[in-house]
């Protein structure tokens, strides 16, 4: 019985892990980011390889996506605290880019 409670806190520690990390914004944009980070309003977001992520997670999922879409261009992908944008949702975002 003591090994199926550590089991079941073990399964309970990972999925709350897990649903932590999905938390906040992503953000690749088509061509990948030439710097460290960036700004958007009030958030920071860390740029590293082809995408952009910040820690953020509140706020409208389309202005963020259009906020970072501002800074970085069109975006390939975005995604919403674990969700990833239907694209349909990406073309509204990308109509905010920049050079678009």
């Amino acid at each position: 019985m003591k090994l199926l409670a550590l089991f079941a806190t073990a399964a309970m520690a990972c999925s709350f892990g897990a649903a932590a990390q999905s938390r906040g914004f992503t953000a690749t944009p088509a061509t990948a980011p030439a710097v460290a980070s960036i700004r958007t309003r009030d958030t920071m977001w860390k740029c590293a390889g082809d995408r952009c992520v910040t820690p953020r997670a509140e706020g409208s999922y389309l202005t963020m996506c259009q906020l970072a879409a501002q800074e970085l261009g069109t975006l390939t992908a975005f995604t919403a605290n674990g969700e990833a944008f239907a694209p349909e949702q990406l073309a509204k975002c990308n109509v905010r880019a920049r050079g678009a």
